[in-house]
């Protein structure tokens, strides 16, 4: 791939896309950037499963051979997002149920009292940047982490597998992944933060897994992706649930702070 002066490779291409949405999942919690960098990850995800060569295209689209493997993934991918999705504009029109009345004023005015106390509704310029410090040091530390253990702990790489580059940037991409949606659902003040976090982690499972097993059965392809449709639908609900909650105690959610 030539950009001008840079010439990358097609594995330092992928990789940097993967950086790149790990990057914007990392720092930026705000759906609007969450959603569509979660789709290009798993976008990312197809890309990469189509390039292992032991991964064989038995479908036929068009002019196009797909392997069925990367069609379920791509499926997937796009669930999850569309449920997700669904879930936040969902969110901004629930109501409470009329069976079900809002707290007393004296109690709401304590919780939120003490919620604004705790989130700091109009925090200073030091708190305002430490709280972007947090995530930009993090990615150093977490990207120094990724390349020492890609180094050190080749898991993708196995003497059975061609020794080829190609093997780096999948134990790369596999760690990358990993600490990423470790970091998210550590500092996540959202149950769909937990979601994206604990998707990141399955990605990362999926890629290792498929890499070591070197093989695409059934339960390899079903698994994995009925466990990430079921891990959104559960999260949708229970965001639902939460959000309804803080309706009737009458307090904002985390974005609302923002």
């Amino acid at each position: 791939m030539n950009l001008g002066f840079v010439h990358l490779s097609f594995e330092s291409a992928l990789w940097l896309g993967f950086l790149l949405c790990g990057v914007l999942l990392v720092v930026f919690r705000d759906w609007r950037v969450t959603l569509p960098v979660l789709l290009g990850d798993y976008l990312l995800l197809c890309v990469l499963f189509s390039h292992l060569p032991f991964i064989p295209q038995n479908l036929q689209i068009g002019h196009f051979a797909v392997s069925s493997f990367v069609l379920v993934k791509a499926i997937t991918g796009l669930t999850v997002v569309g449920i997700l999705a669904v879930t936040v504009a969902l969110r901004r029109r629930a109501r409470l149920p009329e069976s079900e009345q809002p707290i007393d004023e004296i109690t709401a005015a304590r919780l939120r009292w003490a919620a604004r106390r705790l989130a700091q509704t109009k925090p200073g310029v030091r708190s305002r940047l430490s709280a972007y410090l947090l995530p930009f040091s993090s990615l150093a530390v977490l990207i120094a982490a990724t390349y020492t253990l890609a180094m050190l702990y080749p898991l993708a790489r196995t003497p059975i597998l061609p020794d080829s580059l190609f093997w780096f940037y999948v134990d790369l991409i596999w760690y990358w992944l990993g600490f990423c949606g470790l970091f998210n659902m550590l500092f996540a003040q959202e149950v769909q933060e937990v979601c994206v976090g604990l998707l990141l982690c399955i990605s990362s499972v999926d890629i290792l897994y498929t890499a070591l097993s070197r093989s695409v059965g059934l339960l390899s392809i079903g698994l994995l992706s009925a466990v990430s449709i079921l891990l959104a639908l559960g999260s949708a609900y229970l965001s639902l649930l939460f959000y309804l909650r803080l309706q009737r105690w009458q307090l904002p959610s985390a974005e609302e702070w923002d």
